[in-house]
């Protein structure tokens, strides 16, 4: 696991080694044991190592092997493998790295070499008789990389910070990315906050070559596999036979390590079951870590240290008070580079911390929910998406009605079900107001995955396109394979992997997400709906079954709780003058194009008690401020 960077200069502009040296040095933090360059002529590769696999110098990078020079950020898990059949082929090694097979396996492959290896990766790979430069991208984005192109200068990395240590690098602003960012609290797979930065799709290869011709090709394709997949009408009981041995196997090849490998344990079904399956395979206990809070809403500590204590794991907790978390948001910015609006970085980056302090590497949980039905909002959708059947305009005359039921009622009917936070229940009611305007399935969960409505988002920025009606489509019939498809292709990537992969790797330590592997994303597709969610509602029904064999029912049978904080709680408590404080800095609404009235607007009828913006929306806001505070103003 590393950090990279580089550049591609097709001007009469020479590439200037300490440029290049101080933005492979922004990008430290992640690869604190060893740097290096290689400049010629019109390319710069550079590379800061985080070691974990061949911790010998021979290990370091950029690599240089015949024609190929290579600067790699990421694991192969099954490189012997790969290694092996290879040498098959008649190639030698001089390492013990997996950076030497991928350069082989690109020489001897090709583009073919990627469907090859399961891992995650980003890399850039320099041709240098075609004056050609490969990157490319793991399967589902688990590692990132962007790529910036104006006036003949191309710069890539793995963090926007590194292109700041450019002196061309031009920082204009893409606005019209903003509507999404203010949805969803992260921006669009392909986009950035920056109008000249984007981001190298998920299981695609780039090629830019010496005529400055860029071409993007993937090489995996999940809704292509998504649409392929042949439900199982197999009897339960031998597809849940089946599908133990495929996670074990893939959970145990995520260990492939030099150093010490732990596991991040929120006593939730996912990573719950990656350490069960790997503790009884290990000799020695697992590591395994924790973040408690002191709100017991939130807190999971005690759970997680009933798990680890059943499955005979070594387990750290760290308890956290609210200032621990307070001096983490200045943080935010410089780890994120862009404005990113979700909360939960900021305990993945506390248990992170934590987990450094003994491992280099820790295992989480992610990816479980998109394979076998995790979110509540799938449970939502698979009851609400009969809406569709209704016709349209019905449904906006029930949506105007909606609006009648005031955030009192909305209380009282949270007190009812013993539900103290308005966010909770005023949040599935905003969910059911978005749905009823859905024009088809795709709009559906579009707006089911929402926190703020067009409408309001429209009044503040000016620049939404609202969408037209085009008529509704047939609803699958594997619904919940389908959500968690598209979830795989926009939520995973641009929320949960992004906010892992900087939180863990501003601290040294990489992760590693053992359910996306392929095999496991196959086999995923082809389980039936009432497999993942059950008849009675049971989410991750088939996970429940296999965990069951290694925890007690009282820890299994819980309601889904999810790495959250008191954001509600916060915003109108200690953040409260910092968002008043917004409305005197002009130059933001100016920035931003924002309407100062209508953010005045909101923030009144928030901080009222009308409760019209959802309190994420209103997080998303600061998070953007922050940002601007730091890399603009």
């Amino acid at each position: 696991m590393c950090r990279i960077t580089g550049i591609l200069e097709f001007t009469n502009r020479s590439i200037s080694q300490d440029v290049l040296i101080k933005m492979r040095d922004s990008l430290s933090a992640g690869g604190p044991d060893s740097a290096g360059i290689f400049i010629d002529g019109m390319v710069g590769l550079a590379h800061r190592r985080l070691s974990i696999i061949d911790l010998s110098e021979s290990g370091s990078q950029p690599m240089i092997w015949g024609k190929w020079v290579i600067s790699y950020n990421g694991e192969i898990y099954n490189y012997k493998e790969v290694k092996e059949k290879l040498i098959r082929f008649g190639y030698s090694f001089n390492t013990q790295t997996d950076t030497e097979v991928i350069i082989k396996a690109f020489d001897h492959w090709g583009i073919d070499a990627m469907k090859r290896f399961r891992g995650m990766f980003a890399f850039a790979l320099w041709d240098k008789e075609k004056k050609k430069l490969t990157l490319c991208r793991d399967r589902l984005g688990v590692k990132p990389l962007y790529w910036y192109y104006k006036n003949g200068l191309f710069l890539f990395a793995s963090e926007i910070k590194a292109f700041h240590q450019h002196p061309s690098f031009d920082k204009n602003l893409n606005l019209s990315s903003l509507p999404h960012y203010l949805k969803k609290g992260y921006f669009h797979a392909d986009e950035s906050i920056y109008k000249y930065v984007k981001k190298v799709p998920p299981g695609s290869l780039m090629e830019i070559d010496s005529a400055q011709q860029i071409k993007i090709n993937p090489y995996w394709d999940i809704q292509n596999i998504y649409e392929n997949s042949v439900i199982d009408s197999r009897p339960e009981d031998e597809i849940l036979e089946d599908l133990e041995p495929v996670l074990a196997e893939a959970f145990s090849l995520r260990m492939v390590a030099d150093v010490e490998v732990g596991m991040f344990l929120s006593g939730g079904i996912d990573s719950t079951l990656v350490a069960a399956l790997l503790q009884r395979q290990s000799s020695r206990p697992l590591q395994t870590f924790t973040i408690g809070f002191q709100d017991k809403r939130f807190n999971e500590a005690e759970v997680a240290s009933e798990v680890a204590n059943q499955l005979g794991t070594t387990h750290s907790t760290l308890y956290c008070t609210e200032s621990e978390f307070k001096s983490v948001i200045p943080e935010l910015s410089d780890i994120y580079d862009e404005p990113f609006g979700d909360a939960s970085a900021i305990p993945t980056y506390l248990v992170s911390k934590l987990a450094r302090k003994k491992v280099k590497v820790a295992l989480s949980g992610d990816g479980g929910d998109e394979l076998f039905g995790g979110y509540s909002r799938y449970k939502f959708a698979r009851h609400s998406s009969s809406i569709l059947s209704i016709p349209y305009p019905l449904r906006k005359v029930l949506h105007k009605l909606s609006y009648l039921i005031s955030p009192v009622q909305i209380m009282e009917l949270a007190a009812k079900f013993n539900i103290s936070s308005y966010s909770q229940v005023g949040d599935k009611y905003f969910k059911f107001q978005q749905i009823l305007l859905a024009t088809d399935i795709e709009d559906f969960f579009e707006k089911s995955s929402s926190y703020s409505i067009d409408h309001h988002i429209n009044k503040l920025t000016k620049r939404l396109n609202l969408k037209t009606i085009n008529g509704v489509k047939k609803t699958p019939k594997n619904l919940i394979s389908f959500l968690g498809m598209k979830d795989i292709l926009t939520y995973l990537p641009g929320d949960i992997l992004t906010k892992v992969d900087r939180a863990s790797m501003c601290v040294a330590l990489e992760s590693r997400e053992p359910f996306l592997d392929p095999e496991i994303i196959k086999f995923a597709f082809t389980i039936p709906d009432h497999l993942k969610i059950s008849e009675k509602g049971e989410n991750k029904y088939l996970l429940r079954k296999i965990l069951s064999k290694y925890i007690s029912p009282e820890l299994l049978n819980r309601p889904k709780q999810g790495f959250s904080v008191p954001i509600e709680k916060w915003l109108h408590g200690f953040l409260k003058a910092e968002l008043l404080e917004i409305g005197n800095d002009q130059y933001f609404f100016e920035v931003f194009e924002f309407d100062k009235n209508y953010f005045s607007q909101i923030l009144k009828s928030f901080f009222g008690g009308e409760n019209k913006h959802n309190p994420q929306f209103i997080w998303f806001i600061y998070c953007l401020y922050n940002w601007y505070v730091r890399w603009v103003k």
